[in-house]
């Protein structure tokens, strides 16, 4: 059997870019007018000037969130006529769909049948972008990236080389990974009115935490006379880790940073590890066992999903909650008459701070092997990304279109809705992604300085002030030891095997024994046997084909 040297994660946060799928087109490679808009504006990187137009294929997911005005629509709008402009593009949309389950299937029956796929498509889905490789139906990147990316985007992909892992097979590049914004990443959100009624502070400990939920639980936090508050919300529904799609009200925290459930990572040995399996997964199942028998944790936790576990918090029944910068605006609302804060999260049982984190790519462009306009590609993505790579001279900066999605007022742009004639528009939902391309932590950076108090001066970091101050305040609070903590998962690439056959059945014996030790239906040592029974089941398999993957990996790099 062939071995597919590939890289893939899914997520991210954003959990609307997986759907989109669009595409670019060509132009000359001429060199810009140097009086030209586009080269005054800072987008005139690989040169912008156009001698030809090229119809492009698409097909497109839209649903509720794509609104439109001034009679546009997905093909013809404020954004795709800017891209005919300035790159020569001509978006042909062939077919919309309503969801990304009905885009995923579209492609999915396409890639079956004689039907040609869009020239320019994205997918998350690592078992369908395996496929579609197979088929030989989209091409390698390698020689379109390295003749037509721009120095940034070469720059910035170089910086991450492990990014290439979630589309290369057999030493090549079969589409171009996209990169999230980080903006996941976890801080622990508490109630300061709570702390301040009792008199105590935030905790930086995990004991110091244990009191702290102790005192939430025992000692009337709300003053309603009735024992009804517990200390920590969690959603252990799916399992003790964050859920890669939300990344909110787990408890993964608990663990540290050696050992993240679920998570692959690279052992001493160079080997990767199942997360999950490791002797110090034991001693953190054994805590939230002692969590649970002292009513810190909700007794319901084994059985709510992440927004209902993160309604007790909402709601004012528990005094903390773990979850990314973001929960400011979702599902936080200013409704909750409480003062909340954010605080760092204290070391795991392993002594260490330590989250799951968001993959650094979960999306990804492929490209119809009879695609012919990368050069057109590379400089429309040049432009939009970062947006523009957050350039302050870029068409873009201010945002994706004056009158849409901000409005220009004694010479500074607006971004209050109210103010925007005929309503404000996300006219990023227009783009070839369908959502933001961002890089690597720039967001959460922007976000960082706006909390601690420095004052915006790009129109990026103005348009970012507009977010609830608490996002910004977490922000600030995460700076302080995300690259410590992060944990990301290294096997990025499709279902091997005997996950296939076996993996289904394997998580769900892992849920189930974690919450039996939890609700101290068995004891911790019941780890044991598990480990045991996991291994025999097709967990050893499992590990020597994700090795198998991750050495041809470091092979080819």
């Amino acid at each position: 059997m062939k071995l597919k040297k590939r890289f893939t994660r899914k997520t991210s946060i954003a959990l609307i870019a997986v759907l989109a799928l669009l595409t670019a087109a060509g132009c000359s490679s001429n060199a810009p007018d140097s009086n030209s808009k586009a080269n005054q504006n800072g987008q005139g990187n690989n040169g912008n000037a156009v001698s030809e137009e090229a119809t492009i294929t698409l097909g497109r997911v839209v649903g509720s969130d794509n609104q439109f005005k001034n009679k546009e629509s997905i093909e013809d709008n404020v954004h795709t006529r800017w891209a005919k402009e300035r790159f020569g593009i001509n978006f042909k949309v062939d077919w919309t769909v309503g969801t990304g389950e009905a885009y995923t299937t579209r492609l999915r029956l396409l890639l079956n049948s004689n039907d040609k796929l869009p020239d320019v498509f994205t997918l998350s889905d690592p078992t369908l972008e395996n496929q579609v490789v197979d088929s030989g139906k989209v091409m390698s990147i390698d020689e379109a990236f390295n003749k037509y990316a721009s120095p940034r985007i070469k720059e910035l992909y170089a910086k991450y080389p492990e990014i290439w892992n979630t589309v290369t097979y057999e030493g090549k590049h079969y589409g171009l990974p996209t990169f999230n914004a980080n903006s996941s990443f976890s801080v622990l959100w508490i109630r300061q009115d709570w702390l301040d009624k009792l008199g105590l502070k935030a905790p930086k400990t995990m004991s110091e935490m244990e009191n702290v939920m102790d005192a939430f639980v025992n000692k009337d936090p709300d003053g309603n006379g009735v024992k009804d508050t517990f200390g920590l919300s969690v959603s252990l529904k799916k399992g003790v880790s964050a859920v890669k799609d939300t990344y909110m009200v787990s408890s993964d925290f608990i663990f540290g940073k050696k050992a993240v459930p679920t998570y692959w990572t690279e052992a001493e040995n160079g080997t990767l590890q199942y997360g999950s399996i490791q002797p110090i997964v034991k001693e953190g199942l054994a805590k939230l066992s002692e969590w649970m028998s002292k009513g810190y944790l909700d007794k319901d936790a084994g059985v709510q999903d992440e927004a209902k576990a993160a309604e007790s918090f909402v709601q004012g029944k528990s005094g903390m909650v773990f979850g990314p910068t973001w929960m400011a605006t979702y599902p936080f609302n200013a409704d909750m008459k409480f003062n909340y804060v954010p605080v760092p999260i204290p070391a795991g049982v392993d002594g260490n701070r330590g989250f799951g984190s968001e993959p650094q790519s979960s999306v990804r462009f492929y490209f119809n092997k009879d695609f012919k306009y990368m050069e057109a590609f590379f400089k429309y993505l040049d432009a939009i990304m970062g947006p523009g790579f957050y350039d302050p001279k870029s068409e873009l900066a201010n945002g994706w279109a004056e009158g849409y999605d901000y409005v220009m007022v004694n010479g500074e742009p607006v971004y209050e809705h109210d103010k925007i004639p005929g309503g404000w528009i996300d006219v990023k939902k227009y783009s070839i992604y369908g959502n933001d391309i961002q890089t690597p932590k720039k967001e959460l950076e922007v976000m960082a300085k706006l909390g601690q108090g420095v004052k915006p001066e790009t129109p990026y970091e103005k348009y970012f002030s507009a977010r609830p101050k608490k996002w910004a305040d977490a922000a600030a609070v995460l700076q302080t030891y995300i690259d410590d903590a992060a944990v990301y998962d290294q096997f990025t690439g499709p279902p091997t095997k005997t996950m296939a056959q076996k993996g289904e059945l394997l998580r769900k014996m892992e849920n189930e024994t974690f919450l039996k030790i939890i609700y101290g239906q068995e004891s911790p040592d019941s780890f044991d046997s598990f480990v045991d029974k996991w291994k025999s089941s097709g967990g050893n398999e499992i590990t020597k084909e994700v090795n198998d993957w991750y050495q041809a990996v470091k092979n080819n790099k």
